[in-house]
Formats: C-alpha cells, sequence, structure tokens
C-alpha cells in the first residue's frame, strides 16, 4: 500500500484499472496493486468450511427478529455487523460442538 497527497483524476484511475487500486483507508489516499483471486481451486481446509458457512448464513433469515436485533446490539461497538456475528459464533459453535 502507498501512501498517496490525494486521489488523482477519475481518468488517472481509469486508466489504472485492473492494475491498480485507488482508495480511501481512514481518511487517507492510498493505492495498492490490484487484487486477485487466488485461482480456482481452494485448499481443502478452505472448501471444508463452505459447507458450514452457508448454513450459518441461511440461518440468519429464519432468525425471529427478536434474536436478530439480540445480535444487532451484541456487534454494536464492533465491526461487526449483527449477521456478521451471528455467522462467527455460529462457525466458531461447529468446531467446539460438531453435530
Amino acid at each position: 500500500m502507498a501512501r498517496l497527497e490525494s486521489l488523482p483524476e477519475s481518468a488517472i484511475i481509469s486508466g489504472y484499472k485492473g492494475t491498480v487500486d485507488f482508495y480511501l483507508w481512514k481518511g487517507l489516499a492510498v493505492a495498492r496493486a490490484w487484487p486477485r483471486t487466488p485461482g480456482k481451486k481452494r485448499a481443502a481446509s478452505v472448501e471444508a468450511q463452505w459447507p458450514v458457512f452457508a448454513d450459518a448464513a441461511a440461518l440468519w433469515n429464519t432468525l425471529a427478529p427478536e434474536v436478530q436485533d439480540a445480535y444487532n446490539r451484541m456487534a454494536s461497538g464492533s465491526t461487526l455487523s449483527g449477521r456478521d456475528m451471528q455467522v462467527k459464533m455460529y462457525i466458531n459453535a461447529q468446531k467446539i460442538l460438531p453435530y
């Protein structure tokens, strides 16, 4: 990541699309190499987590609004949303208590 004095004009940013990523980070103008996908094949340990994550994500939509509100309150003051908190707690519980 490189710190910039200011973001360049949009024409310059467009010219570097796919090569350099310009953005604001904590109010600072910065640039970095364009993010790249790690490819199509993922590690077995990563692929093993996909079903648990899918279950956790789908579960959010079935929760009562009161439960969703509780997760939202739990997540307040953190960088997580209520949904993120629920997914995190579900995945951590699966590691401890696999069903």
